[in-house]
């Protein structure tokens, strides 16, 4: 047992990765598109959140102005699909939003374009929009300190709710510590911040439970929601 007149020196781990939810993130209008002839095309989100690096998240992308019933295809940062336009000039069709090349935090902006498909050689109506894809993820750099009640390490998150602070919670069958860092920024929901790896002060057990969440009340069903496990080394 280390005497309470010496502090005590420990390794800590945090190693973070289970998704508890694939429900959407973001609602309401993505980026329009940068104009070419009268067409448009949009998406239907600020920022697509991916819970699996491997698969994109849902994503729906509309357009107006094209030729009445005739065929657009989609491309751009992964997407590839096409749509078959309606006799009012519109169409809308289901797809899955452009994915990281990592699975940590981070987010990336995409150009999607949808080309007519005329077959015929002749100029072909088409429109962009800027579509933003983010991984939900928490990660820290250095991924361990060596005392866990006086070393800070950089914490960076994504796919967070936007505007909302992120709270982390630390468990032993319990929550027995808690930890509340600034509001993610921007569509994505990211932050960078630098805290302590634990906020509990000096810790009881090797190993904690740890759930990152968008809610100021522990919920096991909130999303977005990161788990991971820390793991302390005494020497």
């Amino acid at each position: 047992m280390t005497s309470p007149k010496r502090r005590p020196v420990v390794l800590v781990a945090l190693t973070v990765g289970a998704l508890a939810s694939a429900a959407a993130l973001a609602s309401g209008s993505g980026a329009r598109a940068a104009e070419s002839s009268t067409a448009r095309i949009s998406a239907d989100k600020a920022c697509y959140v991916n819970t699996n690096s491997a698969s994109g998240a849902p994503m729906t992308v509309s357009g107006i102005g094209f030729t009445p019933n005739g065929t657009v295809a989609i491309s751009g940062g992964g997407v590839s699909t096409t749509a078959t336009v309606t006799s009012d000039g519109e169409f809308v069709v289901a797809t899955k939003a452009p994915i990281l090349s990592s699975s940590g935090p981070g987010s990336m902006s995409a150009t999607l374009t949808a080309t007519e498909q005329t077959g015929t050689g002749g100029p072909a109506v088409s429109a962009t929009t800027v579509v933003r894809s983010a991984n939900l993820a928490v990660a820290t750099k250095p991924s361990s300190v060596r005392n866990v009640r006086k070393d800070k390490v950089t914490f960076s998150f994504s796919g967070f709710t936007p505007g909302k602070h992120i709270y982390g919670y630390y468990m032993r069958k319990k929550i027995v510590a808690r930890a509340r860092f600034a509001a993610a920024g921007g569509p994505c929901g990211t932050l960078r911040q630098r805290a302590l790896l634990y906020p509990g002060g000096r810790p009881r057990s090797s190993q904690y439970n740890v759930a990152f969440e968008s809610t100021s009340r522990y919920s096991k069903t909130a999303f977005p929601r990161v788990t991971g496990k820390l793991t302390i080394l005494h020497f």
